[in-house]
């Protein structure tokens, strides 16, 4: 959380997991054993995001622990979506994720 106010960190995590959530639309529907990883990584990394997001704002003392899960959880799927192979979508989530897990520290 260094330099950025609670809002800020709240409403980035929350930006990084729609972005998440959207970029699963893509991969969904594919019959693949690394498009379902990536599916599956996103989708949990964007669960921990928007909790860490509302422990953010609540102020709550969970907050912590929440930004590490969420931090770690977006690095799997950063992890995930590079095995996978980077399209245009993807590493723009990557880039998105990267910022996420260093305002998680």
């Amino acid at each position: 959380m260094q330099g950025t106010s609670r809002s800020e960190l709240a409403a980035q995590l929350d930006r990084c997991a729609r972005l998440c959530e959207e970029a699963t639309s893509t991969y969904v529907a594919r019959d693949d054993e690394r498009d379902r990883e990536v599916v599956s990584a996103l989708l949990l990394a964007a669960a921990a995001l928007e909790t860490a997001s509302g422990a953010v704002e609540e102020q709550a003392s969970s907050a912590p622990t929440a930004l590490l899960i969420a931090g770690t959880l977006a690095h799997d799927a950063i992890d995930a979506a590079e095995r996978r192979g980077l399209d245009a979508r993807l590493a723009y989530c990557c880039a998105e994720l990267r910022a996420a897990v260093e305002a998680c520290r």
